[in-house]
């Protein structure tokens, strides 16, 4: 263990390139990962991270928000179930925001205020009159912060920003939430035409001692075209979110690949570069257990030293990043990273084993220096 050490304490030059690019692919895996993470959190962070304990959709979408419509009589028809605590109307549509001249696409949301499926905020406070909205904070760079106006396209509402929320986006657009009464207002202005504005879907809080998958089943049961679902089940459905996700997915199984075959040949080539330096060794009286154990102690602190450099660049880049830009890290993949990449290492090393237990002491003297 020491020889390996000293090894690498006065020959870094040695293990520097491999070290950089161990690195740099560990964070890579991270960064993949980390941006589908976000970048689905974009698509679905609304639906996932609901406050409700169940959400209620048209039977007939399909699992498609923008799809469904919910009758309002089926609020109270679900709120009389003795396994639901309360339910409440959300509603959801794309309308155009202007901010200081600039028009947007923005996913406006009703809710609350209070109740299930009221937005949580992290400052501020959420809508609780006409006229008011909370908006997510990676939006707020588009000049929405809070004390900020919002106006709404083609209609003569002017929404005052008096909240943030965080990972609440949908369909990676701006997303504002208002309470239900002005999101219903609202959709009555833009399409004046229509007998009426329903809601996408309800948001329902369980009754005490009601498991949300028991609630769920309950409403399942009625005699009504719905389907309900707990959040974070309904957001993995939504379309498109399963694409994003393997997609991601399958980037950071190659960069996890990589990263293991770039340690594991890096220390089978080691043997073979180094062989006189270990014919030497032997002759001086090393055994092989002693050069096999160097050969461990070099493969886990470089992948262990890697894997720390490459996750903290990735760390702190998340956390000075401004919320727009779709990065984050995760923790437990560091773990699995370094975990696989200690597992081929450690085999490729093994695997030299068998050409140090072919070396001959006497090989060392045989030769020219």
């Amino acid at each position: 263990m020491r020889l390996g050490l000293l090894e690498m304490v006065r020959a870094p030059g040695r293990f520097a390139p491999v070290l950089a690019a161990i690195s740099l692919l560990v964070g890579l895996v991270l960064a993949f990962s980390g941006i589908g993470t976000s970048h689905v959190d974009d698509l679905n962070g609304a639906v996932a991270r609901s406050s409700a304990d169940v959400l209620v959709l048209a039977a007939g979408a399909e699992g498609a928000l923008q799809a469904s419509r919910v009758d309002g009589a089926d609020v109270e028809v679900v709120a009389a179930l003795p396994e639901i605590a309360e339910a409440a109307p959300i509603g959801e549509a794309r309308v155009g925001g202007r901010v200081d001249g600039d028009l947007y696409d923005v996913s406006l949301w009703g809710a609350g205020p209070g109740g299930p499926g009221a937005p949580e905020v992290i400052k501020g406070r959420p809508p609780e009159a006409l006229g008011e909205a909370v908006i997510d904070i990676a939006d707020a760079h588009l000049g929405l912060g809070i004390g900020a106006t919002l106006e709404v396209a083609d209609t003569d509402d002017r929404l005052t920003i008096v909240g943030l929320t965080e990972d609440r986006r949908f369909a990676s657009i701006p997303t504002v939430v208002v309470t239900y009464e002005q999101w219903e207002a609202i959709l009555n202005a833009i399409f004046a035409d229509s007998d009426g504005v329903e809601p996408a879907m309800i948001a329902v809080t369980a009754t005490d001692g009601v498991t949300p998958e028991r609630a769920a089943a309950a409403i399942d049961a009625l005699d009504a075209a719905l389907a309900a679902d707990v959040p974070p089940s309904l957001a993995a459905g939504l379309p498109g979110v399963a694409g994003v996700r393997a997609s991601f997915a399958a980037a950071t199984l190659v960069a996890l690949i990589a990263v293991s075959a770039v340690t594991g040949l890096f220390f089978l080539l080691s043997v073979a570069h180094r062989r006189r330096a270990y014919e030497v060794l032997r002759a001086v009286g090393a055994s092989r257990g002693v050069l096999v154990r160097a050969l461990a102690t070099q493969a886990v602190a470089l992948v262990v030293l890697a894997s720390l450099l490459g996750g903290g660049l990735v760390a702190v880049a998340a956390a000075v990043a401004p919320p727009r830009v779709p990065l984050s890290v995760s923790f437990p993949l560091l773990a699995i990273v370094t975990i696989a990449a200690l597992l081929v290492t450690l085999t490729s090393a093994l695997g030299s084993v068998r050409g140090l237990r072919k070396l001959d002491p006497a090989a060392a003297l045989a030769r020219r220096p």
